[in-house]
């Protein structure tokens, strides 16, 4: 069962998400999807394929879904005509998911053995951190309330150090002044400091 806090900043890191993926437009006829994004060698097309099937992939996940199963969603087409339909179905299964099993039994993730808990942490910085990525890669700011940014550099710092590149973060940047909690979960996951909303 979700915390409230957690339920709460999921909530906001799946908006932040939405957000950037409404500023994308539909994909069809649209040359941004092969625009690259702010995550390194990825198109936006690919880091929202990613992202919707992350979805999917941490619902079945906490469903216990055998790992092979699991990895073999990474080369489908997660996109369909509408991204974002596409996200809020494996979004909501997820978030039902989360609210109905128990959190502390072990998931087989790729990267180990984790709690489920941590599974749901994880979700929180991959939306709000992507949109970042997305909004890199369509040029505009990125969509992080101050709420979330504060949870994410306080309550998740320490998840993001202890993936370091296993959990597929850069390492931590010192070579910018961190102005705000924003600024310092950018720089703490590899990233450049972007131009917030």
């Amino acid at each position: 069962m979700l915390s409230p806090v957690i339920a709460e900043n999921l909530d906001r890191a799946e908006d932040c998400w939405v957000q950037a993926l409404r500023r994308l437009g539909p994909p069809e006829g649209s040359a941004r999807y092969a625009a690259p994004s702010g995550c390194q060698g990825w198109s936006n097309r690919e880091l929202v394929n990613h992202l919707i099937g992350g979805g999917l992939r941490y619902a079945m996940l906490l469903d216990q879904d055998p790992p092979a199963e699991v990895e073999a969603t990474r080369d489908r087409d997660h996109l369909g005509e509408d991204p974002l339909e596409a996200f809020w179905t494996h979004e909501r299964r997820f978030r039902r998911l989360a609210a109905d099993v128990d959190l502390t039994v072990p998931v087989s993730h790729r990267i180990g053995e984790l709690p489920g808990t941590q599974l749901v942490r994880m979700r929180i910085l991959e939306l709000a951190l992507h949109a970042a990525d997305l909004s890199v890669g369509t040029g505009d700011r990125w969509p992080v309330d101050d709420a979330l940014a504060e949870f994410m550099a306080t309550d998740l710092a320490a998840l993001i150090v202890e993936l370091g590149d296993t959990g597929g973060y850069a390492p931590p940047r010192t070579d910018a002044p961190a102005a705000s909690a924003a600024d310092r979960v950018l720089l703490l996951s590899g990233r450049a400091v972007t131009r917030r909303a």
